[in-house]
C-alpha cells in the first residue's frame, strides 16, 4: 500500500527560489560542457513537447533511457499555488525510459533561448540541468547529446510518489500562473499520443480527475 504524501510547511522550507547568481551559475556550466561546438540541443519530456518556446532549428521525436517521466514535484506557482499545490512533470532517474522531443536551436540565439528556459525551468532549483543521450525515432537511429532537466530528490518541491487518488485530489482543484493543473496533464498526454506513446497510470490520473 502506497503511502500518502503532504506538502511541507512552505514557511519553513529552504531554497524554493534560486537567486540570479546561481542560475547564471548553472547556465555558465552548461555553455561550458556543451558537448558541440555547432549545435546545441534539447530535450523535452513536459510542455517543452508542445510549446518549446524558442525559434528551432529540428525537431524529432526521441528516447532518453535510464530516466523516465513522473508527476511527483510540488507545483505551487505554474500550475497551483503554496496554499493549493498541484503536481508538475518531472524527469526522473528510474532505470526506465521516456519517449518526448529533441529538438535544436539556433546556435546565434543561444545565450537568450538559454536564459528564457532557465527563467521558465529553473525557477527554484527544483530541476538539475543534465546532458544526456537521446535517440531519436528515426530510421539511423541516430544519437544526439541534449540538455534537460532531471528532478533533484533532495529539494523541498520534490513530493515522490503517492496513490493515484490523492494525486487526482491534489491536481483536480490546482490552478497557478499558466493555468490549471488538470489541463497541463491533459496536455502531455496528448503530446505523448502524438508521439504514438501513452502511460496507463497518467490516462487513470486523468480519468479521476474528470471524474470528480
Amino acid at each position: 500500500m502506497m503511502d500518502q504524501v503532504s506538502p511541507p510547511n512552505w514557511a519553513d522550507a529552504a531554497y524554493l527560489r534560486l537567486s540570479d547568481d546561481q542560475r547564471a551559475e548553472q547556465k555558465q556550466r552548461v555553455l561550458d560542457t556543451s558537448p558541440y561546438a555547432d549545435e546545441f540541443w534539447v530535450f523535452g519530456f513536459g510542455s517543452l513537447m508542445w510549446n518549446p518556446g524558442v525559434e528551432t532549428v529540428a525537431q524529432q521525436t526521441a528516447t532518453v533511457d535510464a530516466f523516465e517521466r513522473k508527476f511527483h514535484i510540488w507545483s505551487t506557482v505554474g500550475r497551483g499555488t503554496k496554499e493549493n499545490p498541484g503536481l508538475g512533470c518531472c524527469l526522473e532517474h528510474t532505470g526506465g525510459s521516456c519517449r518526448g522531443l529533441a529538438f535544436s536551436t539556433h546556435m546565434d540565439n543561444l545565450e537568450s533561448d538559454l536564459d528564457y528556459l532557465w527563467g521558465r525551468e529553473m525557477g527554484s532549483g527544483i530541476y538539475i540541468p543534465t546532458w544526456v543521450q537521446v535517440k531519436f525515432d528515426d530510421d539511423e537511429g541516430t544519437k544526439k547529446i541534449a540538455l534537460t532537466f532531471v528532478v533533484d530528490k533532495d529539494h523541498v518541491q520534490y513530493a515522490g510518489p503517492m496513490p493515484v487518488e490523492q494525486m487526482a485530489a491534489y491536481m483536480s482543484g490546482a490552478c497557478g500562473k499558466y493555468g490549471k493543473c488538470r489541463d497541463y496533464l491533459a496536455n502531455t498526454i496528448d503530446a505523448m499520443a502524438k508521439m504514438g506513446d501513452s502511460d496507463p497510470m497518467l490516462d487513470d490520473l486523468l480519468a479521476l480527475i474528470d471524474a470528480g
